[in-house]
């Protein structure tokens, strides 16, 4: 007796990847620099002398995923990230080693594709730049928090047609509520990208908004925190060469969840968010941008050269907990390298690569002090599988 029939289980075609990133470097930071690379803590200065050392860490930009496809129609993503837990970094905490990186499934609708899951967002700056050094960032970050615009690989629900982009974006809950005790939503982050592309050249023109609202519950009062961002990426392939340049500008940086480690928020003095300044939201600024040229001399060499720049301003920056009072806050910072790829085998890469950061001054109401700068040489061994 035949009671009913069961649906075919649905075939997947799932292709495993992984990658495994192992740094050896040497950094140097001098006395006024704040910070240092997140794969060592113990190369830190402390305000009053210089400090360097080797470092050598599984860099937490490695890797271990899959890409499924399920039917003509419906594709599926999943990479998990791997940190070193064994010591020897800043983050993670242990038992923090194994989290998740991207997660989706892309529906593909004949016009266009529906994606839902979590992964880089619209207006993020992909493929503009190839260095690996530990700026603070784990390394291998390709200047995705010195130069380019990036809030992180976020959830979101994404429409695409073509080469255009638009994605409603989870909303950014950790930014900061000026004191009031309470920020509410009204809708998600939006980003769109679009891009326009010939055999030589792409032209890459990326927006984001957010708005939200701070509120003190106990007395009602509330202000509106608006930021967006506003960026264009050109890229130019001659030949084995190339040139890439990105430029950005976002409105309150900080609340809307883009950083900088070129300008690191000036110390921690509020400039790269929305303040409140005798009741009136006082607007922080962000500039930044990319430059990167590079050669394929060769499908075993190449040799590739960029900048970062990063400027963050605020007026009216409230430093009266410091015995500052009010003041206009401003810091620039930029970013060098130089590397040169070379694969040893397929899939497997050494990129020797040497680099300076210089975070200048951090100027407080007309006066300068020095932000610090960090001095790098590092080699990456990549082996992708």
């Amino acid at each position: 007796l035949v009671l009913g029939l069961a649906a075919p289980a649905m075939a997947a075609d799932w292709n495993f990847y992984g990658s495994a990133r192992t740094h050896l470097g040497y950094y140097d930071v001098d006395e006024n620099f704040a910070t240092g690379p997140a794969t060592d803590p113990s190369i830190r200065s402390n305000g009053l002398d210089d400090d360097a050392g080797t470092t050598l860490n599984l860099y937490g930009q490695s890797r271990f995923g899959a890409k499924v496809i399920a039917s003509d129609s419906l594709t599926g993503f999943v990479e998990f990230g791997l940190r070193e837990t064994n010591g020897g970094a800043d983050e993670p905490e242990a038992g923090d080693g194994v989290y998740l990186r991207l997660l989706g499934g892309v529906w593909n609708f004949g016009a266009g594709s529906l994606m839902v899951g979590k992964n880089y967002t619209p207006a993020t700056f992909l493929g503009y730049s190839g260095m690996g050094g530990d700026l603070g960032d784990n390394g291998d970050a390709n200047m995705l928090v010195s130069g380019l615009a990036y809030i992180g690989r976020q959830p979101q629900i994404r429409l695409s047609f073509g080469t255009f982009d638009f994605a409603l974006i989870q909303p950014n809950s950790n930014a900061n509520d000026l004191g009031a005790g309470d920020i509410d939503f009204v809708i998600p982050r939006v980003e769109a990208a679009y891009v326009f592309r010939t055999p030589v050249i792409a032209i890459r023109p990326v927006a984001g908004f957010q708005t939200y609202k701070a509120e003190n519950q106990a007395t009602g009062d509330d202000e509106t925190i608006t930021s967006y961002t506003l960026g264009l990426g050109v890229s130019a392939t001659l030949g084995p060469a190339y040139i890439k340049a990105t430029f950005s500008y976002v409105q309150n940086p900080q609340n809307y969840g883009q950083t900088n480690l070129l300008v690191a928020d000036a110390t921690g003095l509020g400039a790269a968010r929305a303040g409140l300044v005798g009741g009136d939201v006082e607007d922080s600024t962000l500039m930044q941008g990319t430059f990167v040229v590079g050669v394929k001399i060769n499908e075993a060499f190449g040799i590739e050269a960029g900048v970062g720049y990063g400027d963050v301003d605020r007026d009216d920056c409230d430093l009266t907990a410091l015995g500052l009072g009010i003041q206009d806050v401003e810091q620039t910072g930029f970013v060098y390298y130089l590397q040169a790829p070379i694969v040893l085998a397929k899939g497997v890469t050494l990129t020797p690569e040497i680099g300076f950061m210089d975070r200048d001054d951090l100027e407080v109401g007309g006066t300068d002090v020095d932000a610090g700068d960090m001095m790098y040489a590092d080699i990456s061994f990549k082996v992708d599988f």
